[in-house]
């Protein structure tokens, strides 16, 4: 069996069971981090990642490959079936963030930014985003925060069928090391988080736009500087510091004509800001409630042209 050098990520699609995903890593041919996502019984699968935490993977296979529960398979079945897909070259490890496109060119689109798990601000901004004549709503990370209503807001932003990236607070909850002294969400919360993309890239328009909420994405296991958009981010988060310095401007001009994107999207500052740069638009996305109300962001395709507004809501 091949060794691993370094530490990789992998994401297996299952067949036959509950869960339909096993997220893991290897390191030097041990696994470590196994997680069963999106169903399924939650107490067998911490038990199996428990026991098989440290393992090396001919050990694993060894040992899970072959149970039955259901379907002829089971959860522990399906991970020795992804352990001999990596053994045989079929499954590869997974990129260092999750990217989610979407080729449909939008009119209209409403941009929230931190809701810090509150679901009535979430309620308002939709409301005020249809009377707007908006078309799509994307939620710009950190859905959740120190609130006692975490849960409730994912729910909301279930029911409403919203697009949302993942945000540092919701990478926090997703791996179950949020601050106390605010609950931990259920196991069902913790999954749909970690399923949520971390760079959204999408049309306005003819425009190509990326959003991403911040650094904490460079931090991810295996970030490669290689990835798609990549480039954009890096440039937002370590040589302008999201755009707060100005002098390395005309750095970040010499690169925009590497840049995939036409619009870049981000929203750690909890700030809003709008800057045009080498014939690239930049955008920071302020928090939905600040101390002088509720705010959305408006980005909308005019004369072939992305252009942005904040609104605010009384």
């Amino acid at each position: 069996m091949t060794t691993h050098r370094k530490k990789q990520r992998y994401i297996y699609r299952t067949q036959g069971v509950c869960p339909p995903e096993i997220h893991f890593q290897v390191d030097q041919g041990y696994l470590s981090e196994i997680r069963f996502v999106g169903g399924g019984c939650p107490g067998n699968a911490q038990l199996v990642t428990r026991l098989l935490e440290g393992r090396h993977l001919e050990e694993v296979l060894q040992l899970v490959n072959g149970i039955d529960c259901r379907n002829g398979t089971s959860c522990p079945d399906q991970l020795a079936s992804a352990i001999q897909a990596i053994t045989d070259g079929r499954l590869s490890p997974a990129t260092s963030f999750l990217l989610v496109e979407d080729h449909t060119p939008k009119a209209r689109m409403g941009l929230i930014g931190e809701l810090a798990g509150n679901p009535q601000i979430l309620k308002k901004m939709v409301r005020a985003m249809s009377e707007s004549g908006v078309e799509t709503v994307v939620c710009l990370g950190n859905l959740t925060g120190e609130s006692m209503q975490n849960r409730q807001t994912l729910k909301s932003m279930r029911k409403l069928d919203i697009q949302a990236i993942q945000g540092q607070n919701d990478w926090n909850y997703a791996m179950g090391t949020e601050s106390p002294p605010y609950p931990p969400l259920d196991q069902k919360a913790r999954d749909w988080l970690i399923q949520l993309p971390q760079v959204l890239s999408f049309l306005v328009g003819p425009k190509k736009c990326i959003a991403f909420f911040g650094d904490f994405i460079q931090k991810l296991p295996g970030y490669s500087d290689y990835e798609p958009f990549a480039l954009e981010m890096n440039m937002v988060c370590g040589l302008t510091d999201f755009m707060r310095d100005e002098t390395v401007f005309p750095a970040l001009e010499a690169m925009t004509p590497q840049f995939h994107a036409d619009v870049v999207l981000f929203s750690q500052t909890r700030k809003w800001g709008y800057w045009h740069v080498g014939g690239k638009d930049f955008i920071s996305i302020g928090p939905a409630a600040d101390p002088d109300g509720l705010s959305w962001g408006l980005l909308e395709s005019v004369h072939d042209d992305a252009r942005f507004e904040v609104m605010r809501i009384n």
